[in-house]
């Protein structure tokens, strides 16, 4: 059986994002990260509806395949957060996210729509990144920036997967293209611990 590059390049992305979960739960472990306990838990509710829709919408595995391995990863590493730590109270932006979560089960319900599910369930998945957004901006040593920057690299490559099967439907690239964003950002803060660290030391 020849297996193509689209595949190849999907199977990759999905390893990229298993070894970064597995490091983010390593720094859980021993503590080097402080997950935010809302942000996981909305992804680990959101992501299951998300990839399911994302697979109804698409009706392709292969473009399917990292959003699936994410859903599976969210509820591991929400769990394990979870077990490690308290649980927060739902703020106005978790309770938001949720909602739009219910809403997209609702549309897709109602409408039988996968794709306005998806779409609606894109904005839970964005909210969902503001307690963390707001976690590493205050505190950049609550994140460590390796897994943030595989997760970005991996949905890097689920863009370029979606290219390589495209069929002329925009809406399959708004979730990588979200995803890549966001989780490049949360990177890009956490990466500011060193820099804060040198100009509190040459101030003391």
């Amino acid at each position: 059986m020849n297996v193509t590059t689209d595949v190849v390049l999907a199977m990759v992305s999905g390893i990229i994002q298993v070894v970064a979960f597995v490091l983010y739960n390593k720094y859980i472990l021993k503590g080097k990260t402080h997950p935010n306990i809302a942000s996981w838990g909305i992804w680990a509710f959101i992501t299951v509806l998300n990839f399911t829709s994302y697979g109804v919408m698409s009706d392709d595995w292969v473009k399917s395949l990292l959003p699936t391995v994410s859903s599976l990863m969210c509820i591991v590493t929400f769990l394990l957060s979870l077990a490690k730590g308290k649980l927060s109270k739902l703020g106005l932006f978790d309770t938001a996210a949720l909602v739009f979560g219910l809403a997209a089960s609702l549309a897709w319900w109602q409408l039988q729509s996968a794709t306005y599910a998806n779409l609606i369930l894109q904005v839970g998945i964005c909210i969902g990144f503001i307690p963390t957004l707001r976690s590493v901006w205050k505190t950049p040593s609550n994140e460590q920036p390796l897994p943030w920057f595989l997760w970005t690299g991996a949905y890097a490559l689920m863009i370029v997967v979606v290219y390589l099967r495209w069929r002329g439907q925009y809406q399959e690239l708004v979730y990588p293209v979200e995803c890549l964003i966001a989780h490049g950002l949360v990177g890009v803060l956490a990466l500011r611990k060193s820099k804060l660290g040198s100009s509190h030391s040459g101030e003391s």
